[in-house]
């Protein structure tokens, strides 16, 4: 009787087990195509403000990665900056990104950014903090927003 009762608490813990590695191994997926899609956002962003990739093809590429007002606002930006304006970035480190909510396809994100900045006074870096939400519409992931922390 003892030995049944033990397989019964074998079987339930390895279960369970399972649902934790399987739950933990969806919201790494998450997070690496979040974190992929806010480096292709700003590589593509830096292509086209300083002259590497028109801005009809940076307008495709961002469509790929993004949506909604985000979308729009970074067209917008893009017609509104001139290349002397701009200080290079020359390297985005996704220090921290953490999911902080999911609501059918939309999950919000707590992200810090560390920008290696190539500007007038020499090269420096900058730390900021950002919420960035997300579609996950029809299994696509795409940026819809992000926005600097006070």
């Amino acid at each position: 009787m003892k030995g049944r009762y033990f397989k019964w608490i074998a079987i339930l813990a390895a279960a369970c087990v399972l649902g934790m590695v399987l739950l933990g191994a969806t919201a790494d997926r998450e997070v690496y195509q979040v974190r992929q899609l806010l480096e292709k956002r700003s590589n593509i962003m830096e292509k086209t403000l300083f002259g590497e990739i028109t801005y009809d093809e940076g307008k495709r590429q961002l469509k790929e990665v993004e949506a909604d007002k985000l979308y729009r606002d970074d067209v917008e930006a893009l017609t509104q900056f001139e290349d002397t304006d701009l200080e290079r970035t020359r390297a985005m480190d996704v220090i921290e990104l953490e999911k902080k909510s999911h609501v059918y396809d939309r999950m919000s994100f707590y992200g810090k950014i560390k920008w290696t900045i190539s500007g007038m006074e020499g090269v420096y870096d900058e730390i900021y903090e950002y919420d960035i939400g997300v579609s996950s519409e029809d299994g696509e992931y795409r940026l819809i927003s992000f926005e600097a922390r006070d």
